[in-house]
């Protein structure tokens, strides 16, 4: 269920219950609605929208390259976007070796 209506729209639902810092926004119902409202008045651009669809569809983490690192070594994989495609062959003498057998 979206909670759309009840927050933006003042809507009393006994269902739903704010979380306490919502009722911390502002003293009055009247001035929490309004705060709460304004949460929302910037939008983001259309990069920032598609970098965190990338990031969460692709399950990366969205934030600087130190933050990524950080993470990475937390969870031991990859947190960001990798290249496609196999990495590149060494560049030897360009000769095939023998295979073991």
């Amino acid at each position: 269920m979206s909670l759309d209506p009840f927050f933006p729209l003042g809507i009393v639902d006994p269902v739903v219950t704010p979380h306490a810092l919502y009722g911390e926004m502002a003293g009055s119902a009247e001035d929490r609605l309004v705060a709460y409202r304004a949460l929302f008045e910037d939008r983001l651009s259309t990069e920032a929208v598609q970098r965190l669809r990338d990031c969460t569809n692709g399950g990366f983490v969205l934030g600087s390259p130190r933050f990524e690192r950080h993470i990475a070594a937390m969870v031991g994989r990859r947190t960001w976007k990798g290249s496609p495609g196999r990495p590149p062959k060494d560049e030897g003498d360009g000769e095939q070796g023998e295979l073991a057998v």
